[in-house]
């Protein structure tokens, strides 16, 4: 229990107001452009979204659709495949959790509780036999809970069980996947019932069906579309390190370990 005339009695070190306008100024300044990636992005995937439903829901800038397929019409020359014609899926390995640590010994290793802030806190010593590093760039989806793909850009990690990466077999075709996927991993998890936890398995991504469009049609979806995924990884991944330096400044900003007297905001 703390006393709360005692506490009111302490000292503390107070530096100038304006040195605490500039250091406030700092952080801000890196927060602004976290903010700003981040806004990025969301605008960078509203567009590659809205060019994906125009060209393979719509298919506004081809033939009118005849042919009908188990998916309703299409085009004349598409196709329906499944989801491995153009995705292979890499599960998660089973870690041992006794060897989780905080302490940052061994290799960070991604959970489901990961995937929305990517900050991968808990680390692992094991190496499993069939583990697999996520790489910036992979499609992440969790399997329990909710189902949405992740774009992933805080660098290696190892896979857990219950998280799985869909691996794209194209090049330069991981928006085609990201889109193609995000509507289908929606509905299972719109129509899963479940007393506790909704659950997604092998099964389920077996049933994936997707419309495939002649590959000159994919290549030219692809050159519009790769470099936006390219700029939304790189984005992640700067904003990570804007925070690890937003974290590392902090501290020492308040401490006056750093000198900010004459730095101009």
């Amino acid at each position: 229990r703390i006393d709360v005339d005692a506490l009111f009695s302490y000292e503390i070190s107070v530096p100038p107001i304006a040195v605490q306008e500039k250091i406030v100024g700092i952080l801000l300044n890196i927060d602004r452009k976290i903010k700003q990636n981040e806004a990025i992005n969301h605008n960078l995937q509203q567009q590659f979204q809205a060019l994906f439903d125009s060209w393979f829901k719509r298919f506004e800038p081809f033939s009118q659709p005849k042919y009908e397929s188990e998916l309703g019409l299409i085009p004349e020359g598409w196709g329906i495949k499944d989801i491995y014609s153009i995705s292979s899926i890499i599960y998660g390995a089973p870690f041992s959790s006794k060897l989780f640590n905080d302490e940052h010994k061994g290799a960070p290793i991604v959970r489901i509780r990961d995937l929305k802030t990517q900050n991968t806190s808990t680390y692992t010593t094991e190496i499993h036999p069939k583990g697999y590093l996520i790489k910036n760039g992979d499609i992440v989806v969790g399997m329990d809970g909710e189902f949405r793909p992740y774009i992933w850009g805080s660098g290696e990690a190892w896979l857990n069980q219950r998280v799985c990466v869909f691996e794209n077999k194209r090049p330069k075709g991981k928006v085609f996947l990201f889109c193609s996927i995000k509507p289908l991993l929606n509905l299972i998890e719109q129509t899963e019932v479940a007393t506790t936890v909704i659950h997604i398995g092998k099964q389920d991504f077996d049933a994936f069906r997707i419309v495939m469009p002649p590959i000159e049609i994919l290549n030219a979806f692809d050159d519009i579309t790769a470099p936006m995924y390219e700029q939304i990884v790189n984005n992640i991944m700067e904003n990570h390190r804007l925070s690890a330096l937003r974290d590392t400044l902090l501290p020492r900003l308040m401490s006056g370990e750093i000198d900010v007297s004459e730095v101009k905001v």
